[in-house]
Order: structure tokens, then sequence, then C-alpha cells
């Protein structure tokens, strides 16, 4: 399940997580209008989990022949997108986070995120082709 080569990745997952954490903290701290610190943190260990979900694939993925990498990226890809949506469900309808701060949150981490993974597959995916 875990690939050995996989673990810096995973390491640095957790650091960007860590980082966005303590953002979180220091602006709930520093600003009154700065959006509810629980369901701040909800959204981020939401991303990071989705992330992390889509890595494991990925990296089985890559693991495996040559053929399967290819569709393993793309099934990484779209369940990341699913998980996503869901989370956005839970987000805004469930626990009702629809203030615009909340909004530019979810964006924000969004990104942030995303950025990271599909940053991940390409640095990968290069060597790879190297």
């Amino acid at each position: 399940m875990f690939n050995p080569g996989a673990i810096r990745y995973y390491l640095r997952l957790l650091a960007l997580y860590v980082v966005a954490l303590m953002m979180i903290i220091a602006a709930g701290r520093l600003f009154s209008s700065a959006p509810d610190t629980a369901g701040a943190i909800f959204l981020a260990s939401g991303f990071a989990f989705t992330a992390f979900i889509s890595l494991l694939i990925f990296f089985n993925g890559y693991a495996s022949d040559r053929d399967k990498s290819v569709f393993m990226t793309l099934i990484a890809m779209g369940v990341k997108m699913l998980l996503v949506f869901v989370l956005a469900l839970l987000y805004i309808l469930v626990f009702k986070n629809d203030a615009i701060g909340s909004l530019i949150l979810f964006f924000i981490l969004y990104l942030a995120f995303t950025f990271y993974v599909i940053i991940t597959f390409i640095s990968v995916l290069k060597r790879k082709s190297d």
C-alpha cells in the first residue's frame, strides 16, 4: 500500500497541512472576522485527507506496470475531485459555512492542496520518463 519512494511526498503533504493549520489558528487569533477556527480546521483536514488518498492511488499505480500507471493517475484525480465535491457539500450545506470568508478559505485551501498534488504528479512522471 505504501510505496517506500513516496514517503517524502507524504511527509511534504503533512508539512503543508501543518503550515495550513498554523496559519488558520494564527488568523483566528489575530482577526475577529476570520472564519470559525473549528470549521477551518475541519476543512484543512478534509483537503489533506483527499490529497493523501489521491497520492496513495497514484503511487499504487506508479509502482505497477506502465499501462496501469496512466489509468491510476486519472483515477487518482477523479477520486480527488469526487471527494472534494463531498467535502464541499458537507462544509457548505451541512455545516452552514456560507459566509464569504468561509468560501474564500475553501477555495484557497482547495487550490493549495490541488496545486501540491498536481506538482507531485508532474515531478514524479517527469522523473519516470527520463
